[in-house]
């Protein structure tokens, strides 16, 4: 058991290095275009508040989960843990709102201009980054109920506790706020991953259907080149894809320790392994897809 989890504890410490230097890329990057062209676009804007929000759920999660796999016991005091825990799911929740507004805005932004779309298409670039800080500010409200219902290790000796998280235990308040709870949080990632998948399949229909009616140029061209349409199509997939994976899987995890009273200790190393995927993979797979990042990379 130590060797399982000194091999977690490796696992997730380099996920925090590589996701951390990943994500601090593609910060200074768009921070360098800001003073470039004087003005930030609605990308980027967006960008960065997706690479703060994944390197506070590396270091507020991933941190604490690798002293825990560690098994360095006791080493967050009750207010630690309660402040932990509640930034750690404000950044894993805007990190889940600011990655649907990303994909709704490119869907909106590849969408042919017409009546219903036009007014919104134009107006959306001006209201993307108070729309991110709205993010912030609703996560900020909704997750307040966080420091209530976690405690750290030593606390929990005294108290009704649900389970134990590794570095924090989850205690049970009531049936009725914690079935409010469920049905508040549940609700947020049925929608936004709902939102999500419809606007990148729309991108997709979008871009296929245009890939059919400029077919004929690209047949002009070497077999072998992969045409723009399609490279935007597997970014857009591959994107969406990795973050509704990740999270449902996490989810179900999550889900599995919340229902089954003191889980085995190789669960909470799991579920901070699955949260930290995308925050790690994210910024690299956007350098891979993205042109002007890619020039970052091949300077």
């Amino acid at each position: 058991m130590i060797l399982v989890n000194l091999a977690f504890g490796m696992l997730i410490l380099a996920q925090i290095g590589i996701g951390t230097v990943g994500n601090a890329l593609l910060f200074c990057h768009y921070v360098c275009s800001h003073f470039r062209r004087h003005r930030l676009r609605p990308f980027g804007q967006i960008i960065n508040h997706l690479t703060l929000a994944n390197t506070l759920i590396l270091l507020w999660g991933g941190i604490p989960g690798t002293m825990a796999a560690f098994e360095l016991k006791y080493f967050l005091h009750d207010i630690t843990c309660k402040f932990v825990s509640y930034f750690y799911r404000v950044a894993w929740g805007n990190s889940l709102s600011t990655t649907c507004l990303l994909s709704a805005f490119q869907a909106l932004s590849i969408n042919p201009t017409n009546y219903r779309w036009a007014e919104l298409k134009f107006k959306s670039p001006k209201y993307i980054n108070a729309l991110c800080i709205l993010s912030w500010m609703f996560h900020l409200l909704i997750n307040i109920i966080v420091p209530m219902r976690v405690t750290g290790l030593k606390n929990s000796r005294n108290i009704s506790v649900k389970s134990n998280l590794g570095y924090c235990s989850h205690r049970f308040i009531n049936t009725i706020t914690e079935s409010i709870c469920l049905v508040i949080f549940t609700s947020i990632d049925v929608i936004c991953l709902g939102l999500m998948i419809w606007s990148s399949g729309s991108m997709i229909f979008f871009l296929h259907r245009h890939q059919q009616q400029v077919q004929y140029i690209h047949s002009t061209r070497q077999t072998s080149q992969i045409s723009p349409e399609s490279r935007a199509k597997k970014a857009i997939l591959i994107l969406v894809s990795t973050f509704v994976i990740f999270h449902s899987l996490s989810s179900v995890f999550e889900m599995y320790a919340y229902l089954f009273d003191n889980p085995q200790f190789w669960l909470a190393n799991t579920i901070v392994l699955l949260t930290s995927c995308f925050p790690t993979l994210s910024p690299f797979l956007l350098l891979k897809s993205d042109p002007h990042v890619s020039r970052l990379c091949h300077s």
